[in-house]
């Protein structure tokens, strides 16, 4: 199973150590409000806002170096716009992963 990574913050800062710690920062904020959003509107089973919530996280995905799961996310979406939750499991999986992750930074 692919493992998140820093190394897409770590070449968009290059050697700049501040700018890391303020894109982590940024992370450590958002993934936690994006997940709860998105969990709340499963919750309330507005799969069509849910889905809008998933394109959100599809970018902490991609930065957290996530290339496989990304590509279910953009699935995911497209199903949840479609009332369809076949690869639900797989993408709250990958959320766990990711803010577990975040956490430890």
């Amino acid at each position: 199973m692919e493992q998140p990574n820093l190394d897409y913050i770590l070449k968009l800062s290059g050697d700049d150590e501040a700018i890391q710690l303020k894109l982590i920062s940024i992370l450590q904020y958002e993934l936690p409000l994006e997940i709860d959003a998105y969990f709340a509107c499963m919750h309330l089973k507005k799969t069509k806002q849910a889905a809008s919530c998933v394109h959100k996280l599809k970018h902490k995905i991609g930065i957290l170096g996530l290339e496989e799961s990304y590509y279910t996310a953009e699935k995911y979406e497209d199903e949840l716009k479609k009332n369809k939750k076949n690869l639900q499991k797989k993408f709250e999986n990958t959320l766990t992963l990711m803010q577990n992750f975040v956490n430890e930074l």
